[in-house]
């Protein structure tokens, strides 16, 4: 272990970031954390900042590569890739901005921290390589900015030119003198803790070492290093050793970039496997720490699970994590995947807008991977999907009950579905099932027949009128796209006709009684999607309906809602009956489970919690 300059260290080699690492994934607060340090070390007083560590793994026959004149071992960057990135991130910005202002002599130091010709000292791995490239030979990316990783990149990069010119813009005529400072202490005063692994399966090792002293890594960094460090400590056949190092690598570089490609959540991803490879109950779930129990991954004890089995379970969960991750980021992002046909894309996007994703995922990616292996229909896996849209509807929704409402048994289904042990069908019915035991069905009917405040919860409001627009478009547009998007919805697209502050003397307060504008004002029937709500104000409704041609009114609206009201003569208690009448039935008809899964059929094990976060049918 060395304690190395950033100049000494890009000296010796050239760095890369293996395809098995995570991407780029530093963000603002440590950017800024990052910029405090490097600007109080300008200071002369300052002579040195201990900046953390860089672990390499540099095998005995390491590639050798031409850079510039020398000829270079190319060396694994296994801990540091996020300073490091940086670094040469900030460094590029330093050094544009003094040769731009005349200190041309800096342009012969970019060969010893940046790039010689197309070849980086630091090259980044999967989809960053060629945007971290461009960012430091021309200050722009050349190529689309897509993932993730990539945007942050780029953002670093922003970040730093912005800091590099207000201080310009502060120092004047020091300004030079500042960048000046601050290349010196970039290169001269950080200081890394240097550390050379030879062997590949003792990165495990490392890691669990750094670790312990709380060297902070990300769940999925720690369950591969354990991984590599279990094959470090009990697989003596070199061949075998190194045949499950890069089982391992493989998976991990397969999952980090599924997960970047969709911006997937490392814990949640690990969280499905754990569901669907160890146990479904939700109580286990102990993290990365448990995989290392003895009935998982055992290190020592094999009393339970033999080092034979051990062995093949690390094969198949590895290989396995690797498809959790790619079924699960076509869940987070199905706009992005292209191999979707139109009824699983129209389903999955409904339910990534009810925004209640989390306890459907060990289901949803245990019956993907079966649709895609053939051993689930179509139709079986899109009647799924409808009856997880439904029950988000029903349960998180509109009864607004507690987010892990009925967890226990979608992680039940997801594991059994996983294994075979139930069908998809089966899955569907339970689905309904406990549905109607958190909003059964005659209770959910009685409660619309009466208004209540849908306002105060915007959530269901936004998710039930635009699907009411699209069902609208469906069924009167033609299947024309919304003109107000799911993305744009927010208390601005939510128009009341009859507006909350009428004026006085206004025909509003003539044709309604107080006390129906205090019952209805919230009411659902009342309310509609609108690209125009703060031109409207307290207009009265022959204003707001306007006529064809006339914008902004209801009868020129895109908003193909906003159009069916422009069809009422006036506004009035008795017109608004008329449309929640229309509202309400359609509501009924779209969320009622229908054909062999209308009737519920219970099969609880256990009484279902039925607690309630809050109800949205409150007095108005």
């Amino acid at each position: 272990m060395d304690k190395k300059t950033l100049t000494s260290l890009f000296a010796e080699a050239l760095y890369q970031i293996p395809d098995y690492q995570r991407g780029y994934a530093w963000e603002e607060k440590q950017w800024t954390d990052f910029l405090q340090d490097v600007d109080a070390l300008v200071d002369e007083d300052v002579t040195s900042h201990y900046t953390g560590t860089v672990v390499v793994y540099a095998p005995r026959d390491a590639q050798v590569r031409q850079y510039g004149t020398k000829r270079l071992k190319v060396v694994d960057i296994v801990d540091g890739q996020q300073r490091l990135t940086t670094v040469c991130l900030y460094l590029s910005v330093i050094m544009d901005a003094l040769v731009m202002r005349g200190q041309i002599e800096y342009t012969s130091e970019i060969p010893n921290f940046l790039y010689t010709g197309s070849v980086c000292k630091l090259t980044l791995s999967n989809d960053t390589g060629d945007i971290f490239y461009d960012l430091l030979k021309n200050g722009t990316a050349n190529v689309p900015v897509q993932t993730p990783h990539q945007k942050r990149v780029v953002a670093a990069h922003t970040r730093f030119r912005a800091h590099i010119q207000r201080q310009m813009e502060q120092r004047g005529d020091e300004s030079i003198a500042y960048l000046q400072g601050l290349f010196h202490a970039i290169t001269q005063k950080l200081n890394f803790t240097y550390y050379t692994i030879e062997e590949e399966a003792e990165i495990g090792m490392t890691f669990e070492l750094m670790n312990s002293r709380g060297k902070g890594l990300s769940v999925l960094e720690l369950l591969k290093n354990y991984l590599m460090h279990w094959v470090s400590r009990n697989e003596s056949d070199p061949n075998e050793r190194q045949s499950m190092t890069r089982t391992i690598n493989k998976a991990w570089k397969d999952t980090y970039s599924n997960l970047g490609a969709s911006d997937g959540v490392e814990d949640q991803c690990l969280r499905i496997a754990w569901t669907l490879y160890c146990s479904y109950t939700p109580g286990n779930w102990a993290g990365y720490e448990g995989f290392k129990g003895d009935e998982y991954i055992p290190l020592r004890s094999f009393k339970k699970r033999s080092k034979t089995a051990t062995k093949a379970y690390i094969t198949r969960f590895a290989e396995g994590l690797a498809e959790v991750s790619r079924h699960y980021a076509v869940i987070l992002s199905p706009t992005v995947a292209n191999t979707l046909s139109a009824n699983e894309l129209h389903w999955l996007t409904k339910i990534r807008h009810t925004n209640t994703l989390a306890n459907f995922l060990p289901v949803m990616v245990a019956a993907r991977k079966h649709r895609a292996a053939g051993t689930i229909s179509e139709a079986d896996y899109i009647d799924l999907l409808k009856a997880l849209e439904c029950y988000a509807y029903r349960v998180y929704l509109f009864e607004r009950r507690r987010s892990n409402a009925g967890q226990t048994y979608f992680f039940r289904w997801g594991a059994d579905v996983f294994a075979q042990k139930i069908s998809a069908r089966q899955a569907t019915a339970g689905v309904y099932s406990v549905m109607r035991w958190y909003s059964d069905q005659k209770s959910f009917v009685e409660s619309l027949t009466t208004p209540f405040n849908w306002y105060k919860e915007t959530r269901c409001l936004r998710y039930t009128l635009f699907e009411y627009e699209l069902h609208l478009l469906a069924t009167e547009g033609k299947g024309k796209l919304p003109h107000v998007t799911w993305e744009q919805l927010s208390d601005s697209t939510l128009e009341h006709i009859l507006p909350q502050n009428p004026a006085a003397g206004s025909r509003w307060k003539k044709v309604w009684k107080r006390a129906d504008r205090e019952l209805y004002l919230h009411d659902i029937g009342n309310l509609v999607l609108t690209h125009n709500n703060s031109n409207y104000l307290n207009f009265e409704f022959v204003q707001k309906k306007g006529r064809p041609g006339v914008s902004p009114s209801y009868s020129n609206s895109d908003v193909r809602q906003e159009r069916k009201i422009a069809s009422y003569a006036d506004w009035t208690p008795r017109e608004f009956q008329q449309r929640r009448g229309e509202l309400v039935a359609w509501l009924i008809r779209r969320w009622t489970p229908t054909g062999s899964y209308a009737e519920d059929v219970p099969h609880f094990e256990e009484e279902l919690d039925d607690d309630v976060e809050q109800d949205v049918r409150g007095e108005v």
